[in-house]
């Protein structure tokens, strides 16, 4: 049940992305890259199907060879991972060396294949299907014990050639989609070591004797392969569904700055409603639709009350609100947000009253932002969450309360 179970999921998972990366191929089908993407994640995702024990019984069955679905398992796998090579070797390779590469990679491929048809047909592996343990009932048949030593050869060899290049690549390759996605992939083959290894340790051993490793060979190993699969996964079309996500990601944080940034616009726009020339958003749906417009709409109209009010701010608030600060032990760029939220806060009760704050000279803030507008707006955030969220403010408007009082 547990296997079923695991590949299922597994084969959800990665023939979800072979569906994922082929929509890509079919807009460029002349990408070789995208060719090879697709065919390894094809194959990849294939042996879990196969691998599923009532799949594999039913397959051995229909073809009418106990175990052939090993055969189609190993197969598979040894394609996908030298296409995953062979895809790493064009993007980290100099051109001049891709060539020769790929053809190497694709003599030792063949060359596996082949040997393992020939090996699993020489051998006596054929008695009764094997869904979960025929590396460790047929370790000792005669050319199954090559079989499986040749197939596990090349998966240890691929995955190290897997951590190497993407490890590699990963360091000089400038798009952060990528990178991330490369780093994935290395741990994949990190875990696939733990897969191919004990395997081989197994084999090597039941040479010499009987290996005590066959519960690891035959249900922890696959886990390790069930791992690394879904990591390859990821990290194979992040690359693709990473900069779709960023974007969403980025609209969700712009949504969310809206949102902190809008009791400052309101307290602004009630107190200057000149500053407002575009009607804002009246619904949810109209927020969403244009909201990079509105954002900055957002910014313009802040600033434009902020310049109305900073003839009225005062170095005196300045002061008191970084002692106040200072005891609650509020570090620097938060505390220059709210000594700027204390100013605003102060001149629109002044105004509000219909006072104007004492010593109105301008204030002591740098404009640090140089008319940038996503830097005045990083600002104007912090300075609004600081006037709806501070305890600082209320603190200093009753002292600025109490002094008005005493004098």
């Amino acid at each position: 049940m547990l296997f079923n179970v695991v590949y299922g999921t597994l084969s959800l998972i990665t023939w979800s992305a072979f569906a994922f990366k082929l929509r890509d191929l079919a807009r460029d089908w002349r990408n070789k890259e995208l060719q090879r993407l697709c065919l390894a994640i094809a194959m990849f995702a294939a042996p879990f199907g196969f691998a599923a024990p009532p799949v594999y019984v039913r397959v051995d069955a229909l073809i009418g060879t106990p175990n052939i679905s090993s055969l189609i398992i190993y197969t598979t796998v040894e394609v996908c991972l030298t296409s995953f090579l062979a895809l790493l070797v064009s993007w980290s390779s100099a051109q001049s060396k891709v060539r020769l590469r790929h053809r190497l990679i694709l003599g030792y491929a063949l060359a596996t294949v082949t040997t393992n048809w020939v090996l699993f047909f020489l051998g006596d592996a054929t008695d009764t299907s094997h869904a979960l343990d025929f590396d460790v009932h047929y370790a000792k048949t005669a050319y199954i014990w090559e079989f499986l030593l040749v197939h596990q050869t090349l998966y240890t060899v691929s995955m190290i050639g897997l951590i190497r290049l993407c490890w590699r690549y990963s360091k000089i390759v400038g798009q952060p989609w990528l990178r991330r996605g490369l780093r994935i992939v290395t741990v994949g083959a990190v875990a696939g070591l733990g897969y191919c290894l004990p395997k081989v340790i197994s084999l090597i051993w039941d040479k010499l004797g009987i290996s005590p490793l066959g519960f690891v060979n035959s249900v922890v190993a696959p886990m390790f392969a069930s791992v690394s699969a879904a990591l390859f996964a990821i990290g194979f079309t992040m690359p693709a569904w990473g900069v779709g996500l960023g974007r969403v990601m980025a609209w969700m944080s712009d949504y969310r700055t809206f949102h902190r940034r809008y009791p400052l616009w309101q307290a602004i726009t009630r107190a200057f409603p000149e500053v407002v020339l575009v009607t804002p958003p009246t619904s949810r749906r109209e927020l969403a639709r244009d909201l990079r417009f509105f954002l900055g709409r957002q910014v313009i109209e802040i600033l434009d009350g902020e310049m109305r009010l900073r003839p009225h701010h005062d170095p005196e608030i300045s002061r008191m609100t970084r002692e106040v600060a200072a005891n609650q032990n509020i570090p620097g760029d938060e505390a220059d947000a709210v000594a700027e939220a204390a100013q605003i806060a102060a001149a629109l009760q002044a105004r509000s009253t219909g006072h104007e704050a004492s010593g109105g000279h301008g204030t002591d803030f740098d404009d640090a932002a140089n008319g940038d507008l996503s830097k005045e707006g990083a600002r104007l955030t912090l300075v609004a969450d600081a006037f709806s969220t501070s305890p600082v403010i209320p603190a200093v408007l009753e002292r600025l309360q109490s002094a008005k009082t005493d004098a």
